[in-house]
């Protein structure tokens, strides 16, 4: 009857949609590679690194931006349009001279790709002070002034070279410090003695001490000196 060849038009009306909606070109991104592990690093040494990615799509893709996690510089390497079956990439850089232990940095591709607007991309690795320095602040408490006060800091070679101290300096005059050797071997330690006598009429006591080093990868050493008088 009438009304089942309606219902009989309406769906193949319906599946025509369907397919075309299926067949209609589309970008998609696919990435050879989403994760790097770089492995163990001294701190302060520089991490670079490109991830390729390709358009396996059958229409033109549209990279909008790239984000990056803290620690991390990305720049995008390709066009921001990529065509079908072409390549792109994206290169970071990661600097982990203020990051200690596993660390994982996130970079963000934005797209668009309608079943993936955005990538994820990871770093990931470890990474090792060269000198360790404990304490890594000295804090001297309550002070008496003009009465001298003396604290110890241990500098400990973690890395596998000779590492040199050409100089000590310090940033406040109430402050001293001086090295028990100018030369420290791989695996092991040096002193650093401190001394502070504040001055009168200063309720705080603050100040660095710089410590050169031959090491590329930690040029100086920066030990915060605290108190109150």
């Amino acid at each position: 009857n009438s009304m089942s060849k309606y219902f009989s038009v309406c769906a193949i009306l319906m599946s025509c949609m369907v397919a075309a909606v299926s067949w209609a070109a589309a970008p998609k991104i696919a990435v050879d590679r989403e994760n790097f592990n770089f492995g163990r690093i001294y701190q302060g040494e520089k991490v670079e690194h490109t991830f390729r990615f390709q358009n396996s799509g059958d229409a033109p893709l549209n990279i909008e931006k790239v984000l990056t996690s803290c620690g991390c510089t990305a720049a995008l390497l390709s066009a921001e349009v990529i065509g079908p079956g072409e390549q792109g990439g994206v290169s970071v850089t990661f600097d982990s001279a203020r990051f200690r232990g596993d660390v994982i940095k996130t970079i963000y591709l934005y797209s668009d790709d309608p079943l993936k607007p955005v990538t994820q991309l990871f770093l990931r690795g470890s990474i090792k002070p060269e000198i360790l320095q404990d304490p890594e602040r000295v804090e001297l408490g309550s002070l008496q002034p003009e009465v001298e006060k003396e604290v110890h800091v241990t500098l400990t070679n973690q890395g596998e070279k000779e590492i040199t101290f050409p100089s000590v300096q310090v940033t406040a005059p109430e402050l001293q410090a001086e090295l028990s050797s100018d030369v420290l071997l791989p695996g092991k330690t040096v002193q650093v003695l401190i001394k502070a006598a504040p001055r009168e009429g200063k309720s705080r006591l603050s100040g660095y001490v710089i410590v050169k080093t031959s090491s590329s990868h930690v040029p100086e050493l920066r030990i915060p000196v605290y108190g109150s008088v």
